[in-house]
């Protein structure tokens, strides 16, 4: 279920926004200031509705605590003033949408549908481009390759041989095969090249499991 952290002070709208929310099938945790809303900030929080105007501080510092903990947490600005300085300020600082009073509580409901399938589409579109190959994740955008969060320094042909092993996983690859899937024409050599790459690859990724196959090639496990 979806979690959302609702920070609004006025008793009668705070009741009624979560009365919608939870009607919509979220989860609400309610707030009043942002005192109440700090035991929240380690939690997995999926969405923040957060006032502006708070009784002991202003919403625009708790958007930026909020963002200083989880940048990719999306957060929803109520505002009763307005003012436009709050709204750009707000952009700013990096809230993902911005609503001024009086206002449906069906709006916010939209808002708060709209802004999460953006949300996780973006997430969904981030983890197509991450291979997970323990230890190591792989990003196939950036073309990186990285280990506890350390980018490894790898050359882009070496790249292209640990790609070319992870789409043959299990398979028996000559040194003639990888040779012309890599190289294609543009090599022309012994193909033990493909030994010293694989070299290189074993010293700089230990943990990804090259056999060698004596006589023949390599496969990868």
């Amino acid at each position: 279920m979806v979690r959302i952290c609702l920070i609004e002070d006025e008793s009668d709208l705070h009741q009624i926004l979560k009365f919608y929310l939870e009607k919509s099938g979220f989860s609400v945790y309610s707030c009043k200031n942002i005192q109440e809303s700090t035991k929240y900030l380690k939690e997995a929080i999926d969405l923040w509705v957060v006032d502006i105007m708070l009784p002991d501080g202003n919403g625009l510092e708790l958007l930026k605590t909020i963002k200083s903990n989880n940048s990719k947490a999306p957060v929803i600005i109520i505002s009763a003033k307005g003012d436009c300085f709050d709204r750009v300020t707000g952009f700013e600082i990096g809230c993902d949408d911005y609503i001024s009073k009086p206002f449906l509580p069906a709006e916010l409901v939209y808002r708060v549908e709209k802004l999460l399938k953006t949300t996780q589409y973006e997430k969904e579109e981030n983890n197509l481009s991450i291979i997970e190959i323990p230890p190591y994740k792989i990003d196939i955008t950036k073309r990186v390759i990285s280990l506890n969060d350390d980018i490894l320094e790898i050359t882009s042909r070496e790249y292209d041989i640990i790609c070319f092993f992870i789409e043959h996983k299990g398979q028996a690859i000559s040194r003639e095969f990888l040779l012309n899937s890599i190289w294609s024409n543009d090599y022309f050599g012994s193909d033990r090249v493909v030994d010293n790459y694989i070299k290189n690859i074993r010293k700089k990724l230990p943990f990804f499991a090259i056999e060698t196959i004596y006589g023949f090639g390599y496969r990868y496990n």
